[in-house]
């Protein structure tokens, strides 16, 4: 079994040691072993099926156009667009293919390039994330620092004006700007990958042109990827690694999210609520994160040092930084903490 982590030909059967103040939770080898085992057919079933939804949700837009119908489409498309980056993610960390290079083509041309992203480009800023987490070295903290869109606690309106931007579309800019910087990383490619990406481009562009279907390129790509997927990219961050009360939890800079049926339909779908889990062991394929989050859950020292929010609601509700946002967080975890025992009971 290849448990490779970041390019590395050792087999990691611990936590990634990333965490300030950590408290080791270690998984039995076995353990490791299992949750990280690959089902092939089960992740090009999810590639296939985020496909199928995509052009399934075009076609009944377009039978029974109307312009609220249109609203929920861009937000189901950009969802997922969402899930084809969390999929590209699992391939970055070789998850999706144990053939390297069958995983890595996938991960690029029926994941990546879609979304405008390369994966060997987005790899390598990746593993520097998981590597330094939250230090200068980590390329997503070091891009927010003296981002006033970043620093939390938050007043409600500028939070709900930073939402609004992004989902108008103006906070495209930001993921163009993200695009460019992982855009600079292509320069250690082979001319052949560069000529195989950007011919891409080119084919299905002219593709749509020629079959007349451009303007639908425009409405159900294009205006999803600028505007939901990017209110999507905000979220998800903020609740990964931001606006923590680290006071009381032993792994201070990262959250796991209990997200509703909702938020896992329309922000977080393919598991990617389970940060912590992630972060501790990236070996773990998408699909089995529910069972690793369970299997941690079990252990006391996970259990009582985790950050766990109810839901991405909650997670906003804690950018606020207000007392009352505060009292909300605390019921809502004592809850999740009532469910989890009960679970395991």
């Amino acid at each position: 079994m290849n448990l490779d982590y970041a390019g590395s030909r050792a087999v990691q059967t611990g936590p990634t040691d990333v965490f300030a103040g950590t408290i080791p939770v270690k998984l039995t080898k076995q353990e490791l072993l299992e949750l990280s085992s690959l089902s092939p057919f089960r992740g090009s079933l999810h590639i296939a099926a985020e496909w199928i939804l995509i052009v399934a949700s075009v076609y009944l837009c377009q039978r029974f156009w109307n312009p609220f119908l249109y609203l929920i489409t861009v937000a189901f498309i950009g969802a997922r667009q969402h899930a084809l980056l969390i999929l590209m993610h699992d391939g970055v960390h070789y998850r999706l293919f144990r053939n390297r290079r069958l995983n890595d083509w996938i991960a690029e041309i029926v994941l990546a390039w879609p979304n405008l992203i390369s994966a060997r480009a987005y790899r390598k800023n990746h593993f520097a994330h998981h590597s330094y987490l939250n230090t200068p070295q980590d390329p997503d903290w070091a891009r927010r620092q003296g981002d006033a869109s970043w620093v939390f606690p938050m007043h409600w309106g500028r939070l709900a004006m930073l939402i609004i931007r992004d989902a108008s579309g103006v906070g495209a800019i930001f993921f163009l700007r993200l695009a460019r910087t992982l855009l600079s990383k292509d320069t250690g490619v082979s001319t052949g990958f560069l000529c195989a990406r950007y011919g891409f481009y080119v084919a299905v562009t002219a593709l749509f042109v020629w079959f007349g279907a451009f303007t639908l390129l425009l409405l159900y790509w294009f205006v999803p990827l600028f505007t939901w997927l990017i209110v999507i990219f905000r979220i998800r961050s903020i609740a990964e690694h931001s606006a923590i009360d680290s006071s009381d939890r032993a792994y201070s800079q990262t959250r796991s999210t209990q997200a509703s049926m909702l938020e896992h339909l329309f922000v977080a779908p393919k598991n990617v609520n389970y940060h912590i889990e992630h972060h501790f062991y990236p070996s773990v394929p998408f699909y089995r994160l529910p069972e690793l989050h369970r299997t941690l859950m079990s252990k006391p020292e996970f259990k009582n040092g985790v950050h766990l929010t109810r839901s991405y609601l909650g997670v906003l509700r804690e950018c606020l930084g207000d007392t009352h946002s505060r009292a909300v967080r605390h019921a809502t975890e004592a809850s999740f903490a009532t469910e989890a025992n009960s679970n395991l009971a």
